[in-house]
C-alpha cells in the first residue's frame, strides 16, 4: 500500500509508544491537534488531558493519544487508523477511552457524511470490543470560529457541519451502541476567547474542556 507523505511526516512525529499504569485508572484520550495541544503549542501543562489528570487526582493516569490533522475516515487525507499509534491505543486495554475525532473530516477534501456515520460506529466498536470490557465514552468536538479578516474559518474546518452534522451523527451513533456522549461544542459556543486560532482551544480553553468532561466522569 502507497502511504502519502503527509501520512510518513505524521508518523515521524508521533509520540512514544502511551503506557498504562498499573494499579491506576488509565484513560486514553484518542483524537487529532484538539487532544494533542495544538492550541497550546506542545505545553503538556497546559493541555486538557494535564488539568483532566489534576482534577481526577493520583488514581487516575491521563494518556494523551492525538495525532494533529487526523481524521476518523479511512478516505481522508490522514487516517487515524493508518497511524502507527492506533495498535497502540488498542494494546493499552485502558479503563476509560474518550475519543474526539471528527474535525479534520469536515474539510471538503474528506467530508464524507455516510462514510463517517458508518466508520465512527466501527472505530467506537473496536474499543468496545477490548475483553477487559473498558468504558468507551465518544465526545462531540468544540467550536470553530472564523478568522476576522477571512470569514472563514482556519485550516478549512467546515464551520456547518461542526455546529449541525457532527452532533447529530455523534449523538446517535451513541445512542445506537448505548455508550455516553460528551458534548464539547455546547459549553465552547460564545467563547471565543477560548481559541488561539479559531480551532485550537488556549490553556484557558484547555482548563474549561477539562471541568467539562470531569464532571461527567465523576
Amino acid at each position: 500500500m502507497k502511504i502519502s507523505q503527509n501520512i510518513i511526516s505524521i508518523y515521524l512525529k508521533l509520540p512514544r509508544k502511551p503506557k498504562a499504569v498499573k494499579g491506576k485508572i488509565n484513560v486514553a484520550c484518542i483524537g487529532d491537534s484538539l487532544t494533542r495541544g495544538a492550541g497550546v503549542r506542545g505545553k503538556k501543562k497546559l493541555t486538557w488531558e494535564y488539568f483532566l489528570n489534576e482534577k481526577l487526582g493520583e488514581r487516575y493516569n491521563v494518556i494523551n493519544c492525538g495525532i494533529s490533522g487526523c481524521t476518523l475516515q479511512k478516505e481522508g487525507d490522514c487516517p487515524y487508523v493508518d497511524s502507527t499509534l492506533f495498535p497502540y491505543t488498542l494494546d493499552l486495554k485502558a479503563d476509560i477511552y474518550l475519543v474526539m475525532l471528527g474535525s479534520n473530516d469536515t474539510k471538503p477534501q474528506n467530508w464524507n457524511e455516510e462514510n463517517y456515520r458508518r466508520q465512527l460506529k466501527d472505530f467506537l466498536k473496536g474499543y468496545m470490543s477490548l475483553d477487559n470490557k473498558p468504558r468507551v465514552i465518544v465526545m462531540i468536538p468544540v467550536e470553530c470560529y472564523p478568522e476576522g479578516s477571512t470569514g472563514k474559518v482556519a485550516f478549512n474546518i467546515n464551520k456547518d457541519v461542526i455546529d449541525n452534522v457532527l452532533p447529530k451523527i455523534i449523538k446517535e451513533t451513541a445512542e445506537e451502541l448505548d455508550i455516553e456522549t460528551i458534548d464539547l461544542l455546547t459549553p465552547t459556543i460564545n467563547h471565543e476567547e477560548w481559541y488561539a486560532d479559531g480551532v485550537h482551544p488556549n490553556g484557558e480553553g484547555n482548563r474549561y474542556l477539562a471541568d467539562f468532561i470531569f464532571e461527567h466522569l465523576k
